[in-house]
């Protein structure tokens, strides 16, 4: 009997170390054969770019006043980006402004809509707006504190779901427009960092000239699999009532180009469907004529849908009221065609 008992014990040891060794159990951040975290498998930036699908710029992390209005309704119990996934949404670009390195309360206030944003089933990306190295380039302090923020970030987030990526920079806008050679600098860094906390962490960087894709080709940028490219056109939506197809086509030309020869995914990471009056209004406050809107709209759609582009449109504060919980009415032609456009072409 005590044999048989002995026999059992090293048997069973035996298959625990084999377990153990053979990478069946993995722990945090291990791996073995396909690539495993707490938060699951790996994804290609590839992969990536055909999940994304249609999303949204969102500022719950931008301005105080939407910040306030996102804590108070959670507070009550309510997720705000459950909203946006029912509305038909895919991804949220959550804008950041707040210094996550000095401020541990906004580090955690993040923490939590990015938790807020996978319980509601949507892709969260994290974008920084970075104005100390937007507006001083040159400024060595500015350029170490952009890679400590997202030092920062990748530790709080280390082992999180891979649907959660990471935009470097917001847009390319201010002073840095003109630096190619710094944003480079800065990229590389900043990326060996994460990669050297998360290695499989999908990871965005936007060319210079305000993220114009026309200058993709001015980016130095190692294809890992993991990385991509976001640029934007429109952001503040067509200018002086007015817009250019021809222009809107080459801009996606251009995309495609630069990615058959790096091998480099892009997405087009904010442009706005509507216009307003720079500095104010909302969605009941239009610039434009409402059939301009729509018909920029129609055709930013169905160009990108063309080409294979995922998109995020600019941004939460002019479709939806966060302060009432309410999308605006004067937007809803908009959103249908963004959202649905199978249902809307002409």
């Amino acid at each position: 009997m005590k044999k048989a008992i002995g026999v059992l014990v090293i048997t069973t040891l035996l298959l625990v170390f084999f377990t153990w060794n053979t990478g069946e159990h993995r722990g945090k951040g291990t791996s073995s054969g396909d690539v495993k975290t707490s938060g699951g498998s790996s994804i290609t930036a590839v992969e990536y770019q055909r999940m994304l699908g249609v999303g949204i710029n969102v500022d719950w992390m931008a301005f105080a006043k939407v910040n306030h209005y996102y804590f108070h309704w959670r507070s009550s119990g309510v997720n705000i980006p459950e909203y946006f996934k029912e509305k038909g949404f895919s991804n949220v670009r959550i804008r950041v402004s707040e210094d996550v390195v000095a401020n541990r309360t906004a580090l955690l206030q993040l923490g939590e809509i990015v938790n807020d944003t996978l319980k509601a089933g949507l892709i969260p990306i994290i974008t920084y707006t970075a104005p100390e190295l937007r507006e001083n380039p040159t400024s060595k302090s500015a350029q170490e504190h952009f890679v400590e923020w997202w030092r920062t970030v990748a530790e709080y987030f280390r082992g999180y779901p891979y649907t959660l990526s990471y935009d470097l920079l917001i847009e390319s806008s201010g002073a840095i427009k003109t630096h190619p050679e710094i944003l480079n600098a800065v990229y590389s860094q900043t990326i060996q960092e994460i990669r050297a906390i998360d290695p499989y962490r999908l990871v965005f960087v936007t060319p210079p000239y305000t993220s114009s894709p026309f200058y993709l080709n001015d980016l130095h940028v190692t294809n890992d699999g993991y990385t991509l490219a976001e640029w934007h056109i429109y952001a503040s939506g067509p200018k002086k009532c007015a817009y250019n197809e021809s222009y809107i086509e080459n801009a996606i030309s251009s995309a495609l180009n630069w990615s058959r020869k790096t091998g480099i995914p892009t997405w087009f990471g904010a442009w706005r469907p509507n216009c307003y009056l720079k500095g104010g209004g909302n969605g009941n406050e239009p610039l434009c004529p409402m059939g301009l809107e729509l018909n920029f709209t129609r055709t930013m759609v169905s160009a990108l849908s063309k080409a294979g582009i995922p998109y995020d449109i600019n941004a939460d504060v002019h479709f939806f009221d966060i302060s009432n919980l309410t999308w605006y009415k004067s937007q809803e032609k908009a959103l249908e065609i963004i959202l649905h456009p199978q249902r809307t072409a002409r």
